[in-house]
């Protein structure tokens, strides 16, 4: 595909397939599916996947959150992070190892304790115990929302069992492009964007940090 036309072609083109066989079993499936359909090669390098714009895809009607980037808060607003954040308020997960792994939403904390606050410049991850972690300055969100999609594809899709396999019908899609900071704002404190943590301790004392993890 060399143009955004070729792009959307291909598209319709799926949507007429009809029923698709998921390419891997899992929640990742509906994605891996359909870049595959797409001629996507599959990476995890930050920024665009086709033709200048950014894939995602998402069962219809399900509420898994829709993963919008991962990012660590700037260097210089991290009060309590990495091995600090874990070892406080973290806990020892499944495999015996310190851990935090919480969402964090608006207004009031969670069973671990995290709040997301806000001002009309930031958002900040806080904690009932210790205060302020981090904080995401907003012109620092927008780079990275921008750089890590400049314009954005959702496709939804429709899915069936068959013989214990897993099908999807991708028959919608929106385009979408541009931030608009106050709306990204608001849906954060709505509630509809929220943050992850997800981190751990290694064997070796080095953390393992996936970052934040915004969601729709």
């Amino acid at each position: 595909m060399e143009t955004f036309e070729d792009f959307v072609e291909r598209l319709r083109e799926i949507e007429q397939m009809g029923y698709v066989e998921t390419h891997r079993a899992g929640n990742t499936g509906i994605g891996k599916t359909l870049e595959d359909l797409l001629g996507i090669e599959e990476n995890n390098v930050p920024g665009p996947d086709a033709v200048g714009v950014e894939l995602k895809s998402t069962r219809r009607h399900s509420n898994n959150l829709t993963t919008l980037f991962t990012k660590e808060p700037p260097r210089g607003e991290r009060d309590l992070w990495n091995q600090d954040l874990v070892r406080k308020p973290g806990y020892e997960d499944s495999k015996e190892r310190q851990a935090l792994k919480v969402t964090i939403e608006p207004d009031t904390p969670n069973s671990q304790g995290f709040l997301l606050s806000y001002d009309e410049s930031s958002v900040a991850v806080s904690h009932e115990n210790y205060g302020a972690c981090a904080t995401y300055p907003l012109d620092f969100l927008q780079e990275t929302f921008e750089g890590k999609m400049p314009e954005l594809v959702m496709v939804m899709a429709d899915t069936k069992k068959v013989d214990g396999r897993e099908h999807f019908h991708y028959d919608e899609a929106y385009h979408l492009d541009g931030f608009d900071g106050d709306h990204f704002l608001q849906l954060m404190r709505d509630g509809v964007i929220t943050l992850d943590l997800r981190m751990h301790i290694k064997d070796n004392g080095n953390i393992r940090n996936r970052g934040l993890r915004g969601g729709f």
